[in-house]
């Protein structure tokens, strides 16, 4: 099992996604952490699947490659019901079966392409069966033995290998 614990994952991931942010990348991706420190990196951007499927291919991924824990980044579109003024926010997530740290920030652009990000808060707890987003080594999210294949195709087509350690991360 790894040393390093999600807190201290999660911190180092926020500075390196911070400092990609300030380029204007905001990356969706899970990087998916291993026993032996080996690492990959799922590529969520312009995946075009359901809630439910993208949530099928995480799990999926995660326990083919065997991963005990995982960074997660999301970026969403937020709606206010009073103004209808639409914001940016990034959710960034590190988990495990039984631990789990998370931040959300408000999407700052500049006009010259640059974005910061703005803390809106943080979280941390033990059960990530019952939050969104850390669920994906509990058993909230099930792939039903028919449903493999088309989301190992999905893993391969995004260049589904682990590595060890990965070359974008500085941690």
């Amino acid at each position: 099992m790894t040393t390093t614990t999600c807190a201290e994952l999660f911190r180092g991931y926020v500075n390196e996604y911070t400092a990609q942010a300030a380029t204007g990348h905001l990356p969706k991706q899970v990087i998916g952490i291993m026993t032996d420190g080996r690492r990959f990196e799922l590529d969520l951007g312009g995946l075009n699947l359901g809630p439910f499927q993208k949530d099928k291919l995480i799990r999926h991924v995660l326990q083919t490659e065997g991963a005990e824990r995982y960074l997660y980044a999301t970026v969403i579109r937020v709606e206010e019901d009073d103004s209808g003024k639409v914001s940016e926010r990034v959710l960034l997530i590190c988990a495990a079966a039984d631990d789990y740290v998370g931040g959300d920030w408000t999407v700052i652009r500049a006009a010259d392409g640059a974005v910061t990000l703005k803390p809106l808060g943080e979280w941390s707890g033990h059960d990530p069966g019952q939050m969104p987003g850390t669920w994906f080594l509990t058993d909230a999210v099930v792939v039903e033995p028919e449903e493999r294949s088309r989301y190992t195709a999905l893993w391969m087509e995004r260049g589904g290998t682990a590595q060890a350690g990965h070359a974008g991360l500085m941690w």
